[in-house]
């Protein structure tokens, strides 16, 4: 990866005069704003403070780092951990410390949202936790994926290395290649490959399968739509033949809710032919959000497409304007 370390160097030039820290807060990182909608919330205040896009500004323990619907930001602490916080997410530093052997631990907490965490120097980290709102994450040697579900779930995927998954008594070793969601206890471990991202940690050994199988006289794919009609928006075609995960039918009936790259999306029930299952969750029939990334920047791409693909395989992911 050839992130511009030399842009997120801790001795930043603080760009805001409202960012500035007090003497009591210690500066753990930097944060560089990469694109407009980001704020930041200091230590023991109220007040969210608006960052404009290039800006840099220091990240201390206590304060908080959100992004709107566009927004995003590199977090970087020297040259030991990067993360990148992409749209619609709260991320919080909750500890800094550096040892005498020059080494530092880091804890960590996604409150909402998606994160994407590089591990650059090991050597430099003594101790590493980021927080879920269902579990918690450590001993990560590489470059994984995070994303907070508020009262919902919370999910981890692993591109590089490998990292521990804990829960109450339950702990175990995720490896690249893999992922698991966790609600009220840890989840089956996935296999994910991207351009499948976080939607397919919803497929387990007991969820619903079906066999594509086109009505069109002559097709030889089945549409998969942002929405449960025709009017919506084709995210992609699904080959006949080809096996799928049906995690929800419309409450419609006529449709079925499938997880497709990085999100979902809805095929014709009647062109799926269903294999035995128990029960297919009935869902609501609305347009599934896709949560992807504006203009994303060369250096950014190192961070995502270990997870949602190139643009060219996840091309309603990737946003160019």
């Amino acid at each position: 990866m050839h992130i511009r370390l030399g842009l997120l160097s801790l001795m930043l030039t603080v760009v805001l005069a409202q960012t500035s820290v007090s003497a009591q807060q210690p500066i753990a990182a930097s944060v560089q704003i990469t694109f407009a909608g980001v704020q930041l919330q200091r230590a023991n205040t109220q007040d969210w403070l608006p960052l404009p896009i290039n800006a840099q500004a220091p990240f201390g323990v206590g304060d908080i780092l959100r992004t709107d619907k566009t927004g995003r930001a590199l977090i970087a602490f020297a040259s030991a951990s990067q993360t990148l916080l992409l749209p619609g997410s709260e991320y919080q530093l909750t500890r800094f410390e550096q040892t005498n052997q020059q080494q530092v631990k880091i804890a960590l907490r996604l409150l909402k949202g998606r994160s994407i965490q590089w591990i650059s120097n090991e050597s430099m980290i003594a101790g590493y936790t980021l927080d879920l709102q269902h579990m918690t994450l450590t001993q990560p040697t590489k470059l994984f994926a995070a994303q907070v579900q508020p009262d919902n779930a919370s999910d981890v995927i692993v591109a590089q290395g490998s990292l521990v998954v804990s829960k109450s008594n339950s702990k175990l070793n995720l490896q690249a290649g893999s992922g698991i969601r966790a609600m009220d206890q840890l989840g089956e471990v996935i296999s994910i490959t991207p351009p499948d991202g976080f939607s397919f940690l919803t497929v387990t050994s007991k969820t619903c399968r079906g066999i594509a199988n086109a009505t069109i006289p002559g097709a030889e794919s089945v549409a998969v739509r942002i929405g449960p009609g025709e009017d919506y928006l084709n995210l992609g075609n699904i080959p006949n033949g080809s096996k799928i995960a049906i995690v929800g039918k419309a409450d419609t009936g006529k449709r079925y809710l499938t997880p497709f790259l990085s999100s979902f999306g809805w095929v014709i029930a009647n062109g799926i032919n269903v294999e035995s299952c128990d029960t297919i969750p009935i869902v609501p029939a609305e347009k599934q959000p896709i949560n992807g990334v504006t203009n994303p920047l060369p250096f950014e791409m190192d961070f995502l497409t270990p997870f949602f693909g190139m643009p060219i395989q996840n091309v309603h992911f990737y946003i160019y304007q």
